[in-house]
């Protein structure tokens, strides 16, 4: 990743001695094409902040708290919507495990309850009562309110009704943590599967709504009722008489899609059946009445008119306003927004126009309808819809970027109440006019030049200190074109990157060692031949690169071993060994290692080293590892037994995640070491920046914990996700969702 020079050393650096720097940088000076000046600007002046952005836009999902519609975000995963008696609006924030409440003037969107942590891996349960944030929830999905204003949320993961009262105070109505069951009893004695849909009436009872997967389990998909006294009994086994299918490969697989329920005034609950494409309603012994539309297998269609002749499609929302009128969320090719009468008569109000993605990836963001997920009705009148965005300039369509809230009249137009659309790009420029699409690693040259993997672009971008950034390989960029294995260097999807004490880049593709210098790429080693030698559970790839100061590169693989590589390309081991996996400090091959990741160096010549990836297979607890140029092995900080998590403390007793997911490659926490003894560490899961101290204390210096978004300003701040990170002096730099941000360190 990237490495430090010595204070010292910067500010002695002369104009001649910085041009030099440039001239021997690894895509500097004319020789190579570049349109560098002759010599280097003077430097920005400092930040008026200690977080401050560099360059890109920071805008796009998360879950920031704040003023509507500039300040708050939401996951790009909205669950279910409901109405208080006061206005406010009740919001499942299923991407990031919270409870979300919108103010009754639509002003301010703030954080009612759960924890705000997105990466639950492999768990049967997240679960924790609580007040606000102290609770956790494990993607919610349905939610209702009572008179009182009492919420009550379907907590499809854990299993579970939870009740949240308009303090935030959460409680467990009923379900057993984890288990997914069909279970009648009072309290903990019930056991749900998967609830997915809540609606609640008048006299306080509440129904749930369950998702079954399979027609091979023991009941389809079940509505079942929790009594104010906490008794849960079945009020119907089979809420559809048909499954629905879809096609994967091979033949159809069948399975039944909850039900979504609602109550009106009088405490009638109705449903909006998906896998029949009907509305009922029932009476309090179970009884079922068809209100709209026929029943019959593979029935879709969006026909108004009579309740004999009226068809539903994927419904998608169900819900009444304050005279009982009942709307549903419909999509049949495209959204829609449907009044069902009280004689079961179905109107279509509005409907999606162009849902066909253009090339730049128009025509199908918020404000059509066409990603419309959830609705709800607010006192107004008015349609509140949550929809989702892909990316507006054609990098990486197919990928959700952002969610708003948009509030529909009857008449179909629209306004953004909550939400921030991303802004990602691939446009070069000054500063926030820059466009980025998910950087990644980075790496400092020692004229100051921050290499930037823009992985969504395929391409490298530099950004200069004042915030200018261009694009590697490019006219009017760092090197017009860069020659040899220049297409290799450029377009590898996640690679990081390293520079050494001359400027020369480094990265990986695969198994081969890349070097880039004056503007050409060349093979630098293969490590194939070592790494193939032992099969593991990994594919044969080296995961992480760092230089020092003399031209030796550094590389980690995901089997256990470090290579070094000096400037004539021979290859060693360095430490570890292939396929030998588990936590051993010692002397060079006798020191074992789990899968490592991303490296750093210092200006001393040690190397840093994330290990305990792939947790899920090697059960070795993320590590920092330090290993000092003669080989010596030892953790600087974590416990390999632990399992991934986040905790400060004693360099011992501190927990990392390094890794979302079990496979690789895959979205990797990143170094960095300044000229003091600190390693920094990106947690973008966490969505922190933490140091491991020179006393041994591991603490967080940058974001707040499953915070996700952008504030500037005094540290920590809040940044989104950080990634790459790179250190020189007193400046910190790190890639966060499209953008490069800075950090005034103490």
């Amino acid at each position: 990743m990237a490495g430090t020079t010595s204070a010292a050393r910067l500010r002695h650096l002369s104009a001649l001695s910085a041009l030099t720097s440039i001239l021997l940088s690894a895509c500097g000076g004319g020789s190579g094409g570049s349109s560098d000046p002759a010599a280097p600007p003077p430097p920005p002046p400092a930040p008026t902040t200690a977080l401050s952005l560099l360059a890109g836009n920071t805008d796009g999902a998360g879950n920031q708290d704040g003023a509507t519609p500039a300040t708050a975000r939401l996951s790009t995963y909205v669950g279910g919507m409901a109405v208080t008696s006061a206005g406010e609006v009740i919001i499942l924030d299923g991407g990031h495990n919270q409870v979300r409440k919108l103010s009754a003037d639509k002003s301010q969107l703030t954080t009612l309850a759960g924890d705000g942590n997105r990466y639950v891996f492999n768990a049967p349960s997240y679960h924790a009562d609580g007040a606000g944030t102290a609770a956790r929830f494990y993607r919610p999905m349905g939610v209702a309110v009572d008179a009182a204003g009492n919420a009550y949320v379907a907590d499809t993961d854990n299993h579970l009704v939870r009740k949240i009262s308009p303090a935030g105070a959460v409680t467990t109505l009923a379900g057993k943590v984890g288990v997914c069951g069909n279970e009648d009893g009072t309290g903990s004695a019930a056991s749900f599967c998967r609830p997915a849909s809540v609606a609640v009436d008048k006299a306080g009872n509440v129904y749930v709504a369950e998702v079954r997967e399979s027609t091979t389990n023991s009941v389809a998909n079940p509505i079942r009722k929790i009594a104010p006294t906490g008794e849960v009994t079945t009020l119907t086994s089979k809420a559809s008489q048909n499954p629905s299918s879809a096609f994967i490969s091979g033949p159809p697989v069948e399975f039944y899609r909850p039900v979504l329920l609602a109550t009106d005034s009088t405490g009638v609950l109705y449903a909006a059946d998906p896998n029949d494409h009907v509305i009922r309603k029932y009476a309090s012994d179970g009884q079922a009445t068809v209100v709209s539309g026929v029943v019959a297998r593979d029935n879709k269609g969006d026909t108004d008119g009579a309740a004999s002749v009226a068809k539903f499609s994927d419904l998608k929302a169900i819900a009444f306003d304050a005279t009982n009128r009942l709307f549903v969320l419909d999509w049949y090719a495209r959204s829609a927004i449907r009044q069902i009468g009280s004689d079961g008569s179905v109107t279509t109000l509005v409907r999606a126009n162009n849902c066909n993605y253009a090339g730049d990836g128009s025509g199908a963001g918020p404000g059509t309808l066409c990603t419309a997920d959830q609705m709800t009705v607010t006192p107004d009148g008015r349609f509140l819809v949550a929809e989702t965005g892909m990316s507006p300039n054609g990098a990486g369509i197919g990928t959700v970027r952002y969610a708003q809230l948009r509030s529909y009249t009857p008449q179909g137009s629209s306004t953004v109440v909550a939400g921030i659309r991303s802004a990602e790009g691939a446009s070069d420029g000054q500063g926030g006019s820059a466009r980025f699409d998910t950087p990644g690693s980075l790496a400092l040259n020692p004229a100051g030049t921050l290499y930037v993997r823009d992985e969504g672009n395929r391409n490298i971008r530099t950004v200069q200190a004042d915030g200018l950034v261009r694009t590697l390989g490019k006219p009017d960029g760092h090197c017009a074109a860069i020659t040899g294995l220049g297409a290799q260097v450029l377009s590898s999807f996640w690679a990081p990157l390293a520079t050494d004490g001359a400027g020369n880049l480094y990265t990986i593709d695969g198994a081969r060692v890349l070097k880039t210098a004056n503007c050409q790429a060349v093979l630098l080693a293969d490590l194939a031949p070592w790494l193939d030698k032992v099969p593991t559970a990994f594919l044969g790839v080296a995961s992480g690169i760092a230089a020092d100061n003399a031209g030796n590169v550094y590389v980690a693989s995901l089997k256990g071993a470090i290579f070094k590589i000096d400037t004539k390309g021979e290859v060693t081991l360095f430490a570890g060994s292939v396929g030998t996996v588990g936590h051993l400090d010692g002397q060079g091959a006798a020191a074992q290692f789990s899968a490592l990741g991303h490296m750093t160096t210092d200006a001393a010549g040690n190397l840093y080293v994330i290990d305990g990836l792939g947790y899920d297979t090697n059960k070795v607890g993320p590590t920092i590892r330090k290993i000092t140029p003669s080989g010596a092995v030892t953790t600087l900080a974590g416990n390999p037994g632990a399992i991934p998590g986040y905790a400060d403390g004693p360099a011992t007793a501190a927990r990392f995640t390094v890794q979302q997911g079990p496979t690789w490659p895959a979205q990797t926490a990143s170094l960095a070491a300044d000229n003091r003894g600190n390693v920094y560490v990106t947690d973008p899961f966490t969505s922190v920046v933490r140091k491991i101290g020179t006393d041994g204390q591991v603490s967080t210096v940058a974001g707040q914990a499953w915070k996700y978004g952008f504030v500037a300003g005094d540290l920590p701040g809040l940044i989104d996700r950080p990634r790459g990170i790179a250190v020189r002096d007193h400046m910190m730099y790190l890639s966060v969702s499209n953008a490069v941000v800075q950090v005034q360190l103490p």
